[in-house]
């Protein structure tokens, strides 16, 4: 069953609740509930739809076959005429058409501002954690790209706090390595570094970023004594 999302303003958005169920259930992807209440908008204890995505968990759908972009386009519209994002509720007429899905997804792309060859590691890395039976969120909070789960974040305490890094162009700082190893020590988690193996051809389309030509190599830092 495939998802419907909506690209606002270069941001991925799920309205609907029953394909935030689909979502968690069956995909492994938690996402970011962005909602506030009407009647207290500066609030953000309690959040709910829209779900926003990551960029990594859009291209990990769409390669997967499971999302459909949406648009509210009415019968006569043409995509051509209209030069905002793509959008559509759940209530939406269902005689809208369809955007082109390949194109919605570059354009999509394309607005985050990221180099596409970063994009393409942290993408790799997403989908190799994914692929272990994790959940992921954002780690901006606890100092890196992701934070990792061995399930339903509702159910589990995260295990990883992942950093990305290209081997071969990124310098390895090691003060930042030891603050990563304390920073994950004290917080019942390990410190992951996470890049690919050989350095792949440069990426110029969006699609270039779904083709994986390289290994994901990892390595952990864990402070001694840990648990």
């Amino acid at each position: 069953m495939t998802i419907r999302v909506s690209v606002i303003g270069g941001t991925a958005l799920v309205f609907d609740p029953s394909d935030c169920v689909i979502l968690r259930k069956e995909h492994g992807i938690a996402g970011v509930l962005t909602g506030t209440l009407p009647s207290a908008p500066q609030q953000s204890l309690l959040l709910g739809v829209p779900l926003r995505l990551s960029v990594e968990e859009v291209l990990y759908l769409y390669e997967h076959e499971a999302v459909e972009f949406v648009s509210p386009l009415g019968p006569g519209t043409s995509l051509e005429s209209r030069d905002d994002s793509f959008f559509q509720t759940p209530d939406a007429a269902e005689s809208a058409p369809m955007p082109d899905q390949e194109l919605v997804l570059t354009k999509y792309v394309s607005g985050q501002r990221r180099d596409l060859d970063e994009l393409y590691r942290t993408y790799c890395i997403f989908k190799t954690v994914k692929e272990k039976g994790h959940f992921t969120l954002p780690g901006l909070r606890f100092g890196g790209k992701f934070v990792s789960y061995p399930g339903d974040p509702l159910l589990y305490h995260s295990h990883f706090i992942i950093n990305t890094k290209d081997f071969y162009s990124d310098r390895l700082d090691l003060v930042q390595l030891v603050k990563g190893g304390r920073l994950a020590t004290g917080t019942k988690k390990m410190w992951l570094l996470a890049g690919e193996k050989g350095p792949g051809t440069r990426k110029k389309t969006a699609l270039q970023v779904l083709n994986r030509e390289t290994r994901t190599v990892c390595f952990s830092v864990e402070w001694a004594g840990f648990g």
